[in-house]
C-alpha cells in the first residue's frame, strides 16, 4: 500500500467514524435490516435507550421491546411491508430500560439493487410520545364526555376515564374509589372501578379504607386533601398497605380527591406507579383536570339517582291517586268472593246439620269456599302489587294476560258508568321485558283517561277499546274511546307534568306514563280518532329470545 493510498484510508476510516458518531448521537433511532427484516445494525440510542445488549436485539430480538398492546399490529404491518418493497411507517410503543413505554414513529425504506430487489432496509424511529399523549387525552376526553351524554352507565365511564388517565400519564394503574360515607370517623361503603389494577391489591385497599389510618386513599378522603407518595419503600404511615401496594410492582403512589361542585368528597382518584416517581407540574394540573371529569360523572349518576327516585314517587302517587276511581270496582271484586264463602258456609252448616249429615255434600262445599277464599286473596293480592311501592322487577310480560287484569280490575266501575268494554288481544303476541307492575300502571292510567273522556257524552253509547297486535316496529296495545277526545292544539302539551285538562286532574298521569314507556324503551303516543274520542298507543320491544 502506497503513502497516498494509506492516507486515503485514514481520511476514509476517519469519515466512518464521524458518521457513525454522527448516527449514534443523533436524537432518534437508526436502524438496518436485511432484505428479510431481521435487525443487522441499531445505533447507540436505541441500546442507550432499551437497555438491550446488540446480541438481544439482533435478528428479531428487537421486537421484545414492543410494548404488547402494539406488537400484533406492528408485526402485521412490517410482515406486509416486506412483502410490498415499498416504504411505510407506523406509530408504536417501545420500552425503556426502566420499564416505561413512549411512543414513537417508525419508518422505513427499502434498498433495491440494479435489479429492483431489496437488499437492505433503513430506517429511524421518532419520539413522538408528547404529541401522541396530547392526541390520546383529546380523544379519550371526547370519548369520556360522550359517554356522558349518552347516559351510559357510571362504572363504563369512570373504567374509560382510567384508561384515558393511564394513556396520558404513562407508566401507571389507575382506579377510581366511588362513595366513601362518613359515619363518624370511619369511611365505608367503597367500591373501586378500575381496569388494571390486580384484583388482590383492590381487595386489600378496600378493606384499608375502612380504617382511617389504613391507607392514602382514606388520608385523601377524610382530609380533602391530595397524598403524594414518591417511594412506596420510604413510607412509614401506611406499612401494610405499602408492602401489599409494593409486592405487586408498584413503587410510588398519587391519591386524588374528587370533590363535587359543593366541595363534597364523592371518591379517590388513585394512581399506582411502577417506579419510584415525584408528579411534574403538567401531570398535576392533568390529574386535577381527571378528578374534575370523575366528578361531573359521579354528581350526573347521583342526580339521574335523585331524579329518577322522584319520578318512581310521582308514580307511586298517581297509582295511589286512582284508588277512588276504583273504588267501586274493588268492592264489587271482592265482594263477590266474600257472597260466595258466605253463602257456602251456610249451606255447608245445612248439610252437616241434616239427619243424617250429608258429608259428600259438606266437603263438596268447604272446597267451593276454598275457592272463594283463594279468590278474594288473589284480589287482594294484585291490589297490593299494583298500590305498593317497592323497587322494580324487570321479567319477561304477556301483554295479553297482563292488560286482562287491568281490565277485570276496572270491569265493575266501568259497568257501573254504562261504559261498555270490548277487548281484542291478538293471538300468539309475543312476550315484552319490563316490570309487571309499571306497565299495569300505564294500561291503568289509560283505562281511566278514557273513561273521563266519555263522562260528558249522553248522545251515543259510550264505548272503549282495548286491542293488541304485533308488527316489525314491536307489540302495541291502544286503547281507543268514542269520547270528546282533545284539542289538537294540546297535542304538543298532553304528556308534559302537571298539564291537565280536567278540572280534577294532577296532570301527572300521562307524563308518568310516558316516563315509564321510555325507561322500558318503548312509546306512548296519541291520536284523534276520525269520528269521535281518541286513541293512545304504547309500543315495545319484543322480548329477546331465551
Amino acid at each position: 500500500m502506497t503513502l497516498g493510498s494509506m492516507d486515503d484510508f485514514d481520511d476514509m476510516r476517519a469519515s466512518e467514524a464521524r458518521l457513525r458518531a454522527l448516527i449514534d448521537t443523533g436524537p432518534g433511532f437508526v436502524w438496518r435490516t436485511g432484505a428479510d427484516g431481521g435487525v443487522d445494525f441499531l445505533n447507540q440510542r436505541w441500546y442507550d435507550y432499551t437497555g438491550m445488549t446488540p446480541a438481544e436485539a439482533h435478528g428479531f430480538g428487537w421486537a421484545r421491546a414492543v410494548h404488547p398492546d402494539d406488537a400484533d399490529g406492528l408485526s402485521r404491518y412490517w410482515i406486509g411491508l416486506l412483502q410490498s418493497n415499498q416504504p411505510g411507517q407506523y406509530e408504536a410503543r417501545l420500552r425503556r430500560f426502566d420499564g416505561a413505554y413512549r411512543w414513537f414513529l417508525i419508518r422505513a425504506t427499502p434498498k433495491l439493487d440494479q435489479a429492483g430487489r431489496v437488499t437492505h432496509w433503513y430506517g429511524g424511529n421518532t419520539d413522538i410520545d408528547d404529541q401522541k399523549r396530547g392526541e390520546l387525552l383529546l380523544a379519550g376526553e371526547k370519548r369520556v364526555l360522550e359517554m356522558m351524554a349518552t347516559g351510559r352507565a357510571l362504572p363504563e365511564i369512570l373504567g374509560e376515564l382510567c384508561t384515558v388517565v393511564e394513556g396520558a400519564l404513562g407508566g401507571c394503574a389507575s382506579g377510581i374509589v366511588l362513595a366513601p360515607s362518613r359515619r363518624g370517623h370511619a369511611v365505608t361503603e367503597t367500591t373501586c372501578i378500575s381496569h388494571t389494577l390486580p384484583e388482590a391489591l383492590i381487595a386489600r385497599g378496600m378493606r384499608s379504607v375502612l380504617d382511617p389510618a389504613g391507607c392514602p386513599l382514606a388520608a385523601a378522603a377524610l382530609a380533602g386533601d391530595q397524598v403524594v407518595v414518591d417511594d412506596l419503600s420510604a413510607e412509614s404511615r401506611w406499612p401494610g398497605w405499602a408492602t401489599v401496594v409494593r409486592a405487586n410492582g408498584f413503587c410510588a403512589a398519587i391519591a386524588t380527591p374528587v370533590a363535587s361542585s359543593q366541595g363534597k368528597v364523592l371518591g379517590v382518584l388513585i394512581i399506582l406507579y411502577r417506579q419510584i416517581h415525584a408528579p411534574t407540574g403538567n401531570e398535576q394540573a392533568l390529574i386535577a383536570q381527571f378528578s374534575h371529569m370523575a366528578s361531573i360523572a359521579i354528581e350526573r349518576a347521583l342526580n339521574d339517582v335523585a331524579l329518577n327516585q322522584i319520578r318512581s314517587d310521582m308514580a307511586h302517587v298517581a297509582r295511589v291517586a286512582t284508588l277512588g276511581a276504583l273504588t267501586a270496582s274493588i268492592a264489587h271484586e271482592v265482594n263477590q268472593p266474600l257472597s260466595g264463602i258466605i253463602t257456602n258456609a251456610n249451606t255447608c252448616q245445612r248439610m252437616l246439620g241434616a239427619s243424617p249429615p250429608n258429608i259428600d255434600g259438606a266437603r263438596e262445599t268447604t272446597q267451593r269456599i276454598v275457592r272463594d277464599g283463594y279468590r278474594a286473596a288473589d284480589v287482594i293480592k294484585r291490589l297490593r302489587a299494583l298500590f305498593a311501592k317497592k323497587p322494580l322487577a324487570t321479567e319477561r310480560i304477556d301483554i295479553n294476560d297482563t292488560t286482562r287484569e287491568v281490565v277485570t280490575l276496572l270491569l265493575g266501575e266501568l259497568q257501573r258508568q254504562g261504559i261498555g268494554v270490548f277487548p281484542m288481544y291478538a293471538d300468539d303476541v309475543p312476550q315484552v321485558t319490563g316490570d309487571r307492575v309499571q306497565l299495569q300502571q300505564v294500561i291503568l292510567n289509560l283505562v281511566l283517561n278514557a273513561t273521563d273522556a266519555l263522562q260528558t257524552v249522553t248522545d251515543r253509547a259510550r264505548q272503549v277499546r282495548v286491542r293488541t297486535w304485533q308488527d316489525i316496529n314491536g307489540v302495541h296495545l291502544a286503547v281507543e274511546d268514542n269520547g270528546t277526545g282533545f284539542d289538537p292544539a294540546d297535542a304538543a302539551q298532553l304528556f308534559d307534568a302537571f298539564y291537565t285538562t280536567k278540572d280534577a286532574g294532577m296532570g301527572i298521569g300521562l307524563s308518568v306514563s310516558r316516563y315509564i314507556m321510555e325507561s322500558l324503551e318503548g312509546q306512548l303516543r296519541a291520536s284523534l280518532n276520525e269520528t269521535h274520542g281518541a286513541t293512545f298507543t304504547l309500543t315495545l320491544p319484543i322480548a329477546a329470545p331465551v
